[in-house]
Order: C-alpha cells, then structure tokens, then sequence
C-alpha cells in the first residue's frame, strides 16, 4: 500500500525513482482511492510503494479506513451487507415502502436512491464535453534546463505523471467524436512544483485573437439557439466575418477536421509562452506534441458513416488499444525566439494565436516524450470531473503579452468553479500530489473534504502559523515585465494596426498552396461546397468566397466546383470591390461590407 507522509499519518509516499514525495495531512482524503479503498491516486501507475515499519495502530487504522471506502477490501472473509449512504443496513432493495401501491414519503432508502440519481450530473462542461481520457508519464529527453527552470525539466530521464484528456470543442457530450469540430487535448503535468497544465488543440492556431470574441466563436459553432439544430449559418457568417479566421477556417474545413481518433493526431497549444531559466533569462517558445503514429484523418464521407456506425469511436479506439497492452505516445517539442527578435518580426505577430511561427524559420526542438498506457478506472471520478487551466503554471513558465492567453489563465478556472465548485483541487484527480500542499488561507466552500486549515491562522501575514517558518518562497516571483502603451479598447495585434490587409492571408495561403497536397484541397472544396447546401442566406456563402479569394482566387475556384448556385465571375466581381480591405469594417464593429 502507497503510505501518506503527516504527522497524523507517520508515513511515506515515493515518486517512480523511490524519492519520499511530501503529502500534506490534511489532504488524506485526496488520495483515497474510492475504487479499491487505498490511499491512493488515479495516477497510481506511475509511483511505486515505498516501504517502511508500521505501528499495528497505524495497519488499524489504514484497514479501517480502506473498510469504509470499499468494503470489498476487507480482510474479513464475512460478505458485506447493503448499507445506505449513512451506514445503516438495508433490507429489501427491491421494493418501495408502500400502502396499497401508494409509496410513503417516510421512506429514505427510495428518496436517498431517487435523489442521489437526480443529482447524478454535474454541471456539463460549456466547451470539450464529449471526451475520454488516459494516463500516463512525461519523460525530458533533451537537457534544455539552460532555458527553463521548470522542476519537470531539470534533467534528461526525469519522469513526471500525467493525465491526457482527449475531446471534441462544441458541441455536447453525446454528440459523436468523429463529427468535424477542433479537437481539444488538454494535459496535466503532475509536477514536483504543483499541477502544470497544457490545453491543446489539434489545429496550430485559433479562429480569433481576442477575448471578446472567445463565447461568440463557440456559439457560432453550436446549435440553434431558435431550433436546437447544427447552424451551418452562423459557422459561415462568423468566418466570413472575422479575417484573422481564415487559417484556422482553413484548417477545420479540411480533413483536419475529423482525424481518426484521438491517437492520430498532433496538439497545438497555439499561444506563446515565456520559459524563464536559473539565470531570469527568458526565451518565448511555442508547444507542438507531435503523434508517433503520425495524422491520420477521415474524409468527409467516411466520418459521416463513422458518426453513424460507431458514435463513440475515438474513445473506443483509445481505451481499447491502451486496454490491449499499447500506448499513444507523443513527442514534445518547441520552437524558440528571444525578446528582442519578437519584437522585429517583419510579417506577423508572434503572439498572434491566428498565426504560425513558420517551423523553418524557427525549427523544432524535442525536449521530451509523452506516453499514455493506462486507462481511467472510472469515468466520472477521473474524466468527467477532471479540470484543466492555462493559468494552472509553475515556476519557470509564464504567459507571454497574448490577451487570449492572458484572459484564459482566468476564465478556465472560473469555469471549473462554476462546475466543480472552489473545492475541486481536492477531488483526485485534480490534487497536486506530488508535491507538498500547504494553503491554510484557502479555506471553506461546499465539500470541504480536509482539515480545512485546522487551528491554523486563516490569514496572512501573522504570528500563528505552525510551522511558524511557512513563509512564501520569493524566487517563485514571476519574472518583472516592463510595460509601455495606453489603455485603450484596441486590438493589440500587428496585423490590425501597422500590417498590410493582405497580411491576414498570407499565411493561410501558403498552408493551402504548400501544405495541403492535391486530393487534401478537393477534399477541402467538397467540405465546403456540401457545408453550403445547408447555409440558407446566399450574402454569407458570397462573402465566404470572397475571403477565401482573398487567400487564393483557386481556393474560391475550387470550391464552386461543388457548389453551382454562385459563379466565379461573381466572385470575382465581389472581391474587386474589397481588393484593399478585408469583407468587414473594422472601424464600424465588424460591419460586413456590401458585395453584391
């Protein structure tokens, strides 16, 4: 049995090379494996048990406790007896409290059953609801120490667990994981320095680049609010209106948008972040997990006959190949750029989420593996109730001056209280195990599971605490960053302030020219001249058009080859009206301009 380091509990926890990992006294019941009533954690696979003498009071007590969480685990060869949620034991199971057929209100064991299944649910999630998970470890295979001074990173071999969610973006979660939507892969760095997580996607950048626009892209790929039907409208309109999009539109039309699973795919953070070394150097890196299996997708087809034939899919694949003895790996890399030539970049903005950094010119570094080989044992303990945030970081890594990232280091966590409630670091999966808690002033709140601070100060600075040495440790500080410009509600973006129009484009066109092959771009077309069929306003496929004109006239060309209700000719005539300015007014609120 894995041991719990405390004063209460006199024992030790050990990481996967035998170092005693501290868990503090009070998160006892973080680590209580409800599954098979140890002290344990989901990511159990990757620690192995340490070894020492106990006191028959201590072997009393973890008997005890393992009893209550699972009866199964007892030693006891008597079977167990069916008990209420209180402890009482139950007799017939089967049939309500009755008179006559009437069922009685008195009757706690039908209301405890009825009530507990009624609040079975929690809080779905807004975005990423359908998905499935694995775990697995993280190993540095590259020494870049000498850029980041980040725990995890510290040496070549070092292992750190992790926890991988797998998911589609938009829509809910029944809805089939093969349909065409970004794929969201979200990973948490069980770390020596606290939780780092990585949220992902499958597609290298975003449709936006403000926060304004975040709940207003998602609506735009999710139902009818009028109908509860898939709104192929509002998704074009969107496009059609926001230029930076074009990339990613680019991206999700393709095949790329319904890879074969969650294993054949690579994962993009898309934002820019800051690594800070020993030294409080610092470098900007950009994050791409590369699949060893390399991508594989589904044509349009072919995901329309998935979706039908097997709606679970991707969570089958995944759970099954890691269920037969296989594992999805990844390889971590980044690519780096210093602060002084981010800020001379002549033709795009390096923290821009709708732009690329162009891996030839800013090559690719591996500095480590991602493996997963071990499935959840239990979905809503450790999927559906796991929570990820980009602000969830450690020392050494910090955002960089993206207002995308910068906002979602808040809205993240503020999803996840509104789910899961303040307390949710406590619930398993979300504990940062592997490294010593100690928040006294973090206190209070629904399902408060610990000592809830105990006799200790609830406030900082004081004279009380004990130990009384706990004070914060200053080297933890972020890196100070000096800051110039005026407040002002103003995109912060190059390409919206000192960038040509055609900036906006140029990027997208070199993916369609260079980094589609030929068959990708009819498949491209095809996706979206069938997409049309279901759009009912003719202005929003004429402007659509018209923006893909912009990234090539072949692009718009092509796409009519599958759609017949629109000529090139107008198009054409369309585009000459904008030629120096993009389908919208941005001065006037994103006021589309008329094309007809």
């Amino acid at each position: 049995m894995k041991r719990i380091a405390g004063r209460d509990h006199p024992q030790v926890l050990v990481d996967a090379q035998g170092n005693p990992v501290n868990v503090d006294k009070r998160s006892l019941t973080t680590i209580i494996d409800a599954q098979s009533g140890e002290l344990d954690h989901p990511v159990k696979s990757n620690l192995i048990q340490g070894k020492d003498k106990q006191s028959n009071q201590d072997e009393s007590l973890l008997e005890k406790v393992s009893s209550i969480i699972n009866p199964s685990s007892s030693t006891s060869n008597t079977p167990p007896t069916l008990t209420s949620v209180n402890g009482y034991r139950l007799g017939d199971v089967s049939h309500c409290l009755n008179i006559g057929g009437y069922p009685v209100v008195s009757d706690g064991i039908l209301f405890e059953n009825q009530q507990t299944f009624n609040r079975s649910k929690i809080v779905e999630r807004a975005v990423h609801a359908c998905g499935s998970a694995a775990f697995g470890y993280f190993e540095v295979t590259n020494d870049l120490s000498n850029l980041c001074k980040a725990d995890f990173l510290s040496k070549v071999g070092k292992i750190t667990p992790v926890m991988v969610r797998f998911s589609t973006t938009t829509y809910g979660r029944e809805y089939p994981d093969s349909a065409r939507n970004p794929r969201g892969i979200a990973m948490k760095f069980y770390t020596d320095e606290g939780n780092y997580d990585i949220l992902s996607v499958n597609f290298p950048v975003f449709f936006v680049r403000d926060p304004t626009q975040g709940p207003d892209l998602i609506r735009s790929q999710q139902r009818n609010p009028n109908n509860f039907r898939v709104n192929l409208d509002a998704t074009f309109d969107f496009m059609s209106l926001v230029p930076e999009s074009m990339l990613a539109n680019t991206w999700f039309w393709s095949d790329h948008g319904t890879p074969v699973g969650w294993r054949n795919m690579d994962a993009y953070p898309c934002h820019t972040f800051k690594w800070i070394n020993s030294q409080n150097q610092s470098v900007y890196i950009r994050y791409k997990f590369s699949c060893l299996t390399g991508i594989k997708n589904f044509s349009n087809a072919d995901a329309i006959r998935m979706c039908g034939e097997d709606p679970d899919y991707a969570k089958r694949d995944l759970w099954q190949h890691i269920d037969n003895g296989g594992t999805c790996e990844f390889k971590c890399q980044i690519q780096m750029m210093d602060e002084n030539e981010a800020k001379k970049i002549p033709d795009f903005d390096p923290f821009d989420t709708t732009k690329i950094w162009p891996e030839d010119r800013y090559p690719l570094v591996q500095f480590g593996r991602l493996v997963l080989d071990r499935n959840p044992e239990n979905y809503h303990r450790d999927v559906e109730q796991v929570a990820f945030s980009p602000g969830s970081l450690v020392p050494g890594i910090e955002p960089s001056p993206d207002p995308l990232l910068q906002f979602r280091c808040f809205l993240y966590r503020d999803a996840q209280l509104y789910r899961l409630g303040v307390n949710f670091h406590q619930i398993p999966v979300n504990c940062p195990f592997m490294t010593r808690q100690y928040h006294p002033i973090a206190r209070d709140g629904a399902a408060r599971c610990d000592a809830n601070g105990g006799v200790e100060s609830n406030l900082y600075p004081n004279s009380f605490s004990q130990p009384p040495h706990a004070r914060p440790d200053l080297t933890c500080n972020e890196k100070p960053q000096a800051l110039q410009g005026y407040l002002a509600r103003k995109s912060h973006s190059r390409h919206e302030n000192e960038l040509p129009v055609d900036n906006e484009y140029i990027q997208a066109r070199q993916f369609y020219l260079h980094g589609l092959n030929a068959d990708e771009r009819t498949h491209l077309h095809q996706n979206i001249g069938k997409g049309f069929r279901s759009v009912t306003r003719s202005e929003i496929k004429l402007r659509f058009l018209v923006a893909c004109y912009k990234v090539h006239p072949d692009y718009a060309r092509g796409i009519l080859q599958f759609y017949d209700q629109i000529t090139f000719n107008q198009v054409e005539q369309a585009a000459q009206k904008v030629h120096d300015k993009h389908t919208v007014d941005r001065a006037k609120g994103y006021e589309p301009y008329d094309l007809n």
